[in-house]
């Protein structure tokens, strides 16, 4: 499975609001809930809010893939945001993270969602992917960046 098959034009917001990295948080979840149908009463919040405390997930330069397995979930799916002012984000680097990359799984997904995590870190790995969707004029834009990013590196199936 593919980040590009998990989102849609309305799970990506290119102008976070959000300047601290619990409203980054608060904000991509409700994206993700009201981009994908899901109803989750906080259920996803806390356990991306629980997964982020165990270690923070701001692992590139500037990007960070928070994530989290709910059982309100019957799917995979995927929110994506941009904070153009940079938050911070408890990343490896200690520099602001601009770009971030929210997933969530069914609970039982533990295969399926491991994979996925390693192809959404090898798409943004690339330099040339990170800058592009930081250019995205617009959520169709910053898709086909995503879509073309992964193209050549993702293994299929």
């Amino acid at each position: 499975m593919m980040l590009s098959e998990l989102l849609n034009p309305n799970a990506i917001s290119l102008r976070l609001k959000g300047h601290a990295k619990r409203e980054v948080l608060v904000e991509l979840v409700e994206l993700l809930e009201s981009s994908h149908g899901f109803a989750s009463q906080g259920e996803i919040l806390d356990r991306v809010l629980r997964r982020e405390a165990m270690m923070s997930t701001g692992l590139f330069p500037g990007a960070a893939i928070p994530h989290g397995k709910a059982r309100s979930v019957d799917r995979m799916a995927a929110a994506c945001g941009i904070s153009p002012e940079g938050v911070e984000f408890e990343s490896e680097d200690g520099q602001p993270t601009h770009l971030f990359v929210l997933l969530v799984s069914p609970e039982n997904a533990t295969t399926p969602h491991v994979r996925l995590l390693a192809n959404i870190s090898r798409l943004l790995k690339d330099d040339s992917v990170r800058q592009g969707l930081l250019e995205a004029r617009n959520p169709e834009e910053f898709l086909a960046v995503i879509r073309s990013g992964e193209s050549p590196s993702i293994p299929q199936g």
